[in-house]
């Protein structure tokens, strides 16, 4: 059965042996594995005996990075397992020790936090290292303390290095069966992230079906007139423009002029703004849903960092609003009204309920608004891609007729919308504030060169 890593409660009053601290006098896997103790090992070992280590060392490190070199999901338990009985197999022993001791209350609540702590590292540092916080603030066990704050730094300077030192560990201490749950999580995740991506796609490609066949020459020609000589004209154009675009590099641009060169004059001068109204109008029609998902996006970049405690209330609620629309751009939600199944179908009970609990008075937390405007703009990427697909299509097809595609889209290409950048005006010269700059770095600044 797959682990969910969002389960709760975790009970931290429950007395659990830290996997992280069992195994920091060990292998250092999560820190890089860059060195064995050397001087250790010197002391204790002949000469031979530490070259034998140290090859079996280098050994080691090549396999584990060749390892977590693969893609999460296509990792296996069989494959990993070698690589830690191969660096120490008494180490090795000893984490499986540990899981062995454990009571079943005990040995769950491990099980569940590991895992959380590894997804979230995986999919959101930073509520991974909020997760690791409260658990370090609530636990009472020094040494627990200590290995759940060797795993918190670690996440801070590298987080891929703290989730592949969370999943060795995770599955040297809890084996097999932990191991492929957390495996099982990964690909429902992966499933869910493609499938918007795959729906739009398909809906993009079937859009362009659509058009082909409602401005095919031998309809759309006679909807404005065109002789049966212009008609056949533009059908070997288009012929010539799908041709071109199954091509590359010097032969595509050959063959996109040669098809261009061919629709000159198949739609008369007088003619031409009329068909490229119509062209624009389909444009705008079959991305409407891309248009309103941009502009959710932009208006949640807007609010997604409120400087003030006053600013919270309205920031967040706007955030989580437009992040419903992106979500389900047909939803009738109004402002200031609770969300229901019935007036935003397309959006899941969680988003729901966040947001009705801030109509209410609830917050969110820093880590939560930087995590729905991650999710947000990973919506706004699969609308673009979709949004790609259709002005592909319908400047193919609009090139066939020898039309200007720039009377017919708004820009030469989609801009994505932007953060506002704060600033300053000092001395009629305007300072944007660096997005490395903390609030008290930009207050100390505006202070030192006493900006309005």
């Amino acid at each position: 059965m797959a682990i969910n890593p969002l389960q709760q409660p975790i009970n931290y009053a429950v007395d659990v042996q830290s996997p992280f601290q069992a195994a920091l006098g060990g292998i250092k896997i999560g820190a890089g594995l860059e060195e064995l103790d050397v001087a250790r090992q010197k002391r204790a070992m002949e000469m031979q005996q530490l070259q034998v280590a140290q090859a079996q060392q280098a050994q080691f490190k090549s396999g584990l990075n060749s390892f977590f070199a693969k893609p999460p999901e296509q990792r296996t338990f069989e494959e990993l397992q070698p690589l830690l009985i191969g660096a120490n197999k008494q180490q090795f022993d000893a984490l499986k020790l540990v899981g062995e001791q454990m009571g079943a209350e005990r040995l769950g609540s491990a099980k569940r936090f590991t895992s959380q702590v590894l997804l979230a590292l995986e999919a959101n540092p930073a509520t991974a290292q909020t997760m690791l916080e409260e658990r370090i603030a609530a636990e009472t066990d020094p040494n627990q303390k200590r290995g759940f704050q060797t795993i918190l730094d670690i996440s801070k300077e590298n987080p891929a290095k703290a989730a592949q030192f969370a999943e060795s560990l995770g599955a040297g201490v809890f084996g097999k069966e932990w191991y492929e749950g957390v495996t099982t999580v990964r690909n429902e995740r992966r499933t869910a992230a493609e499938a918007p991506v795959k729906l739009r796609e398909a809906t993009a490609k079937a859009i362009y079906e659509e058009q082909k066949a409602k401005f095919a020459p031998q309809k759309f020609g006679l909807e404005i007139n065109l002789t049966e000589s212009q008609i056949k004209q533009a059908e070997a154009a288009m012929r010539a423009s799908d041709a071109a675009a199954k091509k590359s590099g010097a032969d595509a641009e050959r063959a996109e002029a040669e098809a261009k060169q061919m629709a000159m004059g198949v739609i008369p001068v007088d003619k031409r703004p009329e068909a490229e109204a119509r062209f624009r109008q389909e444009y705008s029609n079959q991305t409407k849903g891309y248009q309103d998902t941009k502009a959710a996006y932009g208006k949640i970049l807007s609010v997604s960092d409120p400087k003030t405690p006053d600013e919270e209330a309205p920031a967040d609620l706007s955030l989580i609003f437009n992040f419903m629309k992106m979500q389900d751009p047909g939803s009738t939600v109004n402002t200031g009204e609770f969300a229901n199944a019935q007036n935003a179908a397309g959006v899941p009970d969680r988003i729901r309920n966040i947001y009705n609990n801030l109509l209410t008075g609830a917050r969110l937390n820093p880590t939560q608004r930087k995590a729905f405007r991650g999710q947000a703009e990973n919506l706004f990427k699969a609308a673009g891609q979709q949004e790609t697909i259709v002005r592909q299509g319908i400047g193919r097809i609009a090139t066939g007729y020898g039309l200007n595609t720039n009377n017919i889209f708004y820009t030469a290409t989609e801009v994505a919308p932007v953060a506002p950048v704060e600033s300053v005006n000092v001395a009629g010269q305007t300072f944007n504030r660096p997005a490395n700059f903390t609030d008290a770095q930009w207050s100390a600044y505006k202070q030192s060169v006493e900006a309005k």
